[in-house]
């Protein structure tokens, strides 16, 4: 069977062996951030609708699980936001009642996770990974360039609503951008927002591949290492990448 949704297994650097989900066309999403490795949004929405077939998801999910291949976890990611799609409770439903043996983790930009019906349908997640890539306004807009209708101190309350009671592991990823989030008081910002969250872990990340916008550069392992002590007072931190670091307690 040639698969469209689902690809991999891939090894991830973070998540081990990644068997991948994608649940939208290629490049749908409420931002169009800047280092973005699918590149430019083309179309900026926070409309939630079925994107792509999900029961060809699931028939293509079958079709792999049914071999009990190897994995660490199975991962909604790929093309564009994957909480946009309706149906995506439908897919993780789909795999804890056939295939209860596999982790389910999405990763997000989290704009959504305000909306009533997507908490509920990501409720059996076992792993939560959504960003934060902006300590202010000014921030978010320059790295994310997000829809008009998710200005960031709605986007910031709907984080620190859901996050602290969410049913699942929530690791929270910040990504490192040099020149604009990356200040001493950028860090202080974020180490105060990030407290009021109560996530598990803070995942360090920055540029590995060419984004959305050219000639962006990767933070420094002195930028790295500023971050990891400003934020590990707030929770537990990891660098990926090519920096690498733990400190899980």
């Amino acid at each position: 069977m040639t698969r469209k949704y689902v690809f991999g297994p891939i090894n991830s650097r973070r998540l081990g062996v990644s068997l991948g989900v994608d649940l939208v066309p290629l490049k749908v999403c409420p931002l169009d951030c800047v280092y973005c490795e699918a590149r430019a949004t083309t179309l900026l929405t926070m409309e939630r609708k079925e994107y792509v077939p999900v029961d060809t998801v699931l028939e293509e999910l079958d079709n792999v699980l049914a071999a009990s291949p190897q994995l660490d976890y199975i991962t909604f990611s790929g093309s564009g936001e994957p909480t946009l799609n309706s149906r995506i409770g439908d897919v993780i439903r789909f795999v804890k009642s056939r295939y209860p043996q596999y982790k389910v983790c999405l990763l997000t930009n989290g704009l959504l996770l305000g909306d009533k019906e997507l908490q509920k349908d990501i409720s059996q997640l076992d792993l939560l990974i959504p960003s934060l890539d902006g300590s202010n306004a000014a921030e978010y807009e320059a790295v994310n360039r997000p829809v008009s209708s998710m200005p960031f101190d709605r986007f910031i309350s709907d984080l620190k609503d859901y996050l602290p009671r969410a049913p699942m592991p929530v690791y929270l990823e910040l990504f490192i951008l040099p020149g604009v989030n990356d200040s001493d008081e950028a860090v202080s910002r974020f180490a105060e927002i990030i407290k009021s969250l109560k996530v598990d872990r803070v995942q360090l990340n920055t540029l590995d591949r060419p984004g959305a916008v050219p000639d962006l550069k990767c933070a420094d392992e002195a930028t790295v290492k500023r971050f990891i002590a400003g934020l590990k007072d707030a929770a537990p931190v990891e660098a990926v990448g090519k920096y690498k670091y733990l400190n899980i307690t």
